[in-house]
């Protein structure tokens, strides 16, 4: 069996989606349950099979039989497995958001849209196991800590969350084969547990649920906010500082306070990728060089400056910008008071040391501090009329001029050194980038990664022959699918699927989700995984480990013997506190995808034609990324692994495609591949590299413009934009000299 993807329009439904791909409409509970866990675009999941919104992407499992009519549809011997019921099932699994996106739950409720297309919504009946409900869920924790050294708040958490998959992003579109994959720090990870937990949906427990989650942080702030610290559990924003005459913070912690603060700044821009930050800094460069060493001058939403002279000067620039906007509001009707929001500069914050030369100009500024258009804070040197904070190096702020009872303990967020590298590198990874070296006057500077090389001297690209019809779309079957050996084989790469043997259809699909991810887990960790790991995975509730790894196993066990008929064995080995799948009763599609890839080029030496059958059988299993549609964060790693260990199986095919006498036949091989791969990850620009090329060399250039058209179209969903070396490729270039 194998997927395609489709694009919900106006006035669909599943009904009609799988007659039109299954072949019977009474299919469509097999598009639901592959579905109502993927994270769409806009943020929503389907949690409603009767309600779909336009633009939506869907996974569909295609058989390779011709579909069948519903008139003729062949009677199975027994019931099939796990059967769906036969109509649609009212979803009772709350829809779960991404980071700073609306849930599927914001949107309004499911309308009679369908008319006479629509089906009655029973609902489903779930297992029976052991579940468990808390009567109230305490207030989670609003800060993250990384030891006694460094504490976040969880609005900068949220802040890293985004950056971390940018961070993906970049390395999966630019890193070359075979080249190391570089880790990320744990830190950033545990930062980004804390912010995906935070971002579920809030309110009671599920009482159908087989596990129980541990308690969430809280919800971060707005994107646009920046916070300082926590005081009562309770993040404390920016704002606070921006006091008449500024503030300032001295103390053994005060650097690794403003080194915190600043990484706050960084992460807030992180969530306003499709506009300008409202919250800005500017710092002289030798402190930033101190803080957060590595930042080119201007980044997101920090300048560096030459001196503390500058940045004063810019600090009142920025205030002449405030008071024309709020001069245009003034004075303007309500539509030009429109504008003047959009041009709003938002707020700066001024972080300096002062000195005997500036300490006056620092102190003309810092009388100008307002909430919400600048805040002043200077460091290490108290600044006459500024409110002075003492900071301790656990990140507890004194202020001697307030009174303790009325302002409750204040512990300002802080980072080491260390810890501030660890996020700088993940920030600068989110845009490409590494961190920069500072050139002294009598060096040159060293060539930055990713600048667009001289163009070749080569003869320029023909120019497309309008003839020529545009590549379409491939289906991504390299290989058919493979032949079943165990009673059950278990599918993670694209949507966790399960399958009994003697069956084409799949098994299971009424799963919960937390036993999808449950199988997952496992199918990634061949060997197995101790309980512990597991519950560290799920993030399982502490105290309630075993009542929830009873009642996984307890869903599978029920599930799979249905389906098999197999009641004398368990899937699960359950040895002492190791869990893992039985290897003589279930398969993986992983298992085979790895085993055979590992032999592709270790027992082919450089041919290509050696290579090129496993390669095609090994990504014959490649479906799609590991545990497709599902938002599980431990995943991301393995995602990310198994998607280069096929695209540099590719790429390594397809640079011996360019460099040696490969046959014609050969080089569409390889093409089949790189293109069945470019559509799992439109993203990865090395592949519409080589895939451009090998188009070029068959002469089939609307064919190389459609891949880049492609790659172009998705980078720009993601707010950026192809390197210049791709493209170049695209590019007609005129013959650099004329013959006279």
């Amino acid at each position: 069996m194998r997927h395609i993807e489709y694009t919900v329009v106006e006035g669909d439904n599943l009904w009609d989606i799988a007659a039109a791909h299954l072949g019977d409409a009474l299919k469509w509970p097999r598009i639901y349950a592959l579905n109502k866990n993927r994270v769409q675009r806009d943020g929503a999941r389907l949690s409603d099979p009767d309600l779909l919104k336009p633009g939506w992407r869907l996974t569909i499992p295609v058989t390779h039989h011709r579909p069948t009519s519903p008139a003729t549809l062949p009677m199975p011997d027994r019931p099939t497995p796990d059967a769906a019921p036969q109509s649609p099932p009212a979803s009772t699994a709350p829809a779960q958001p991404t980071p700073d996106r609306k849930s599927a739950t914001d949107q309004p409720a499911a309308t009679d849209r369908h008319a006479a297309g629509s089906r009655p919504v029973p609902t489903p009946k779930h297992n029976d196991a052991v579940t468990y409900r808390k009567a109230e869920v305490e207030q989670g924790p609003a800060a993250i800590d990384f030891g006694e050294a460094s504490l976040i708040g969880i609005t900068v958490a949220a802040g890293l969350l985004v950056a971390r998959r940018y961070w993906y992003v970049h390395q999966r579109r630019r890193r070359e084969p075979e080249a190391a994959v570089p880790a990320l720090s744990p830190l950033v990870d545990k930062a980004a547990q804390a912010a995906h937990a935070a971002a579920q949906p809030a309110g009671h427990r599920d009482p159908d649920a087989l596990i129980v989650r541990r308690t969430a942080p809280q919800r971060p702030r707005s994107a646009d906010t920046v916070t300082i610290g926590v005081s009562d559990n309770t993040e404390v924003p920016l704002d606070i500082l921006a006091t008449a005459g500024g503030c300032t913070w001295t103390g053994p912690g005060a650097q690794d306070a403003a080194r915190a603060l600043l990484t706050g700044v960084l992460t807030a821009a992180e969530r306003q990728r499709s506009t300008a930050p409202h919250v800005k800094a500017v710092v002289p460069q030798d402190l930033a060089d101190c803080l957060l060493p590595g930042l080119p001058p201007r980044f997101t939403a920090l300048t560096q400056t030459t001196d503390t002279s500058q940045a004063v000067h810019l600090a009142e620039q920025h205030l002449i910008a405030h008071a024309r906007v709020q001069h245009d509001r003034d004075t303007a009707g309500l539509g030009a008071a429109d504008c003047a929001d959009e041009r709003d500069p938002g707020s700066l914050l001024l972080v300096v040391t002062p000195d005997a030369a500036h300490t006056g100009q620092i102190q003309a500024i810092a009388t100008r501090s307002q909430p919400g258009v600048l805040t002043v804070l200077t460091l290490d040197t108290p600044l006459p009329g500024a409110q002075h904070w003492h900071i301790a190096t656990d990140g507890t702020a004194t202020r001697p001029d307030t009174h303790p009872q009325r302002s409750g303990h204040l512990e300002l967020f802080h980072l080491t050194p260390d810890a501030g590298r660890d996020m700088t590198e993940v920030l600068l990874g989110a845009h490409g980038q590494r961190a920069h070296l500072r050139v002294l006057p009598n060096q040159q500077p060293s060539s930055r990664e990713g600048q667009s090389q001289p163009a070749s001297a080569e003869e320029p690209e023909p120019e497309p022959d309008p003839t020529e019809p545009a590549p379409a779309d491939p289906c991504p079957t390299p290989t058919p699918h493979p032949r079943q050996v165990k009673p059950v084989r278990l599918h993670v790469l694209g949507p966790v699927t399960l399958y009994a043997l003697g069956y084409e259809d799949p098994v299971g699909t009424n799963l919960r989700p937390e036993v999808h991810e449950f199988l997952a887990l496992l199918a990634a960790h061949p060997t197995g995984l101790v309980a512990s790991d597991i519950a560290d995975k799920l993030h399982l509730e502490p105290g309630t480990e075993q009542n929830a790894l009873k009642n996984l196993r307890r869903a599978v066990r029920r599930a799979l013997r249905t389906a098999t008929g197999i009641t004398a064995q368990e899937f699960i080995l359950h040895q002492g506190d190791l869990h893992k799948l039985h290897p003589e009763l279930v398969e993986t599609d992983l298992a085979d995808f790895t085993r055979i890839l590992k032999g592709a080029f270790s027992n082919n030496g450089d041919s290509t034609h050696g290579a090129l059958s496993p390669v095609q059988e090994a990504l014959g299993h490649y479906h799609g990324p590991f545990a497709q549609g599902a938002d599980h964060l431990w995943a991301d790693a393995i995602r990310e692994h198994l998607t280069t260990l096929a695209t540099d199986a590719a790429l390594r095919l397809a640079h011996r495609a360019e460099h040696t006498d490969a046959s014609p036949q050969q080089q569409d091989a390889v093409l089949t591949l790189l293109e069945h791969l470019g559509a799992l990850h439109p993203d990865h620009e090395r592949l519409t590299q080589h895939t451009i090329r090998l188009y070029q060399a068959a002469g089939r250039h609307d064919a190389a413009r459609h891949t880049y058209t492609r790659l172009e179209s998705h980078l720009a969903d993601l707010g950026l934009e192809p390197d210049p070396a791709t493209r170049t490729l695209v590019t007609p270039r005129a013959h650099s000299r004329q013959m006279g």
